[in-house]
C-alpha cells in the first residue's frame, strides 16, 4: 500500500441547484492493474480518475489533488459517492502527490461500473451537455441535510419548506415517491434563492449526478453497465 497522509472531507451534501443548459467537462474513469501504477498516475494527472486494483477484491480510487475547501471538486464527489469521508495523499512512488482512498468492499462494483461506463471514452476528460431543468434527477430519492446556516437562510427569506428529524439531523422532507417537496413544475426549485448549501455545492456531471441520472432517468453517459 502506498503511504498516505489522511485528510477528512467536510461539507457532505446531496442535491444540486437547478441551472440552465450548459456544457461541463468531467473526468473519465479507467481501471488499472497494480502493475500499471505509472499509467494510472499519468491518466489521473491528465484529468481522469483511476481505479488501481491490488487484487480482485482490493482497489484504490485515485484522483487529482484538490483543495479541500473546494466543495464542488469532482474527485471529492467521487469519494463521497463511495460513502467515504476520508482520503489520503500518496507520499512516494508513481502516485506521489495524488489523492488516493481504498474502495470499500461493498463499493467495488460501483467503481467497476464507472470504468465500464467510461470504457468507450478515449481521453481522460470528457465534455457533456447538461440541462438541469430538463433533468431534476438529483432532487429525487435523496437526502438534503440542513445546517444552521441553511435554516437561518430560510428564515431570512421567509420560507419554511417541510422538514423531518432523523438521527439527530434535520432533513428536507420528501414525498412518498421520493421527490423533494420543493421540486415544482418543469423541475423548478420552490426555494431556489434560499436553497441549502448541499444543493448549491452539488456539481453537475459529478459521479453523484451521473448516478442519479442513471437511476432516475435511465440516462447513461457511456457504455451500459449491466
Amino acid at each position: 500500500m502506498v503511504p498516505t497522509t489522511s485528510k477528512p472531507l467536510r461539507g457532505v451534501g446531496s442535491q444540486a441547484s437547478l441551472k440552465s443548459a450548459h456544457r461541463q467537462t468531467r473526468p473519465v474513469v479507467r481501471s488499472f492493474d497494480k502493475r500499471f501504477a505509472r499509467e494510472c498516475a499519468s491518466w489521473v494527472r491528465a484529468g481522469g480518475h483511476g481505479v488501481l486494483w491490488d487484487s480482485p477484491e482490493r482497489a484504490r480510487l485515485v484522483v487529482p489533488r484538490f483543495d479541500r475547501r473546494d466543495a464542488t471538486d469532482f474527485g471529492r464527489w467521487a469519494i463521497l459517492d463511495l460513502g467515504k469521508s476520508t482520503y489520503g495523499f500518496a507520499r512516494r512512488g508513481p502516485l506521489r502527490g495524488l489523492v488516493t482512498t481504498p474502495v470499500p468492499r461493498d463499493a467495488l462494483d460501483v467503481v467497476r461500473d464507472r470504468a465500464t461506463r467510461d470504457s468507450i471514452h478515449a481521453r481522460p476528460r470528457r465534455t457533456i451537455s447538461l440541462d438541469c431543468r430538463a433533468c431534476g434527477a438529483c432532487c429525487r430519492d435523496n437526502e438534503v441535510v440542513l445546517t444552521r446556516v441553511d435554516r437561518r437562510r430560510f428564515k431570512r427569506a421567509n420560507v419554511a419548506p417541510p422538514t423531518i428529524r432523523r438521527g439527530g439531523r434535520v432533513l428536507l422532507r420528501l414525498f412518498k415517491n421520493g421527490a423533494c417537496t420543493q421540486l415544482g413544475a418543469h423541475n423548478a426549485c420552490g426555494v431556489y434563492d434560499a436553497r441549502p448549501d448541499a444543493c448549491r455545492d452539488f456539481p453537475p456531471a459529478s459521479e453523484c449526478c451521473l448516478f442519479a441520472r442513471e437511476e432516475e432517468l435511465g440516462i447513461i453517459d457511456g457504455a451500459p453497465t449491466a
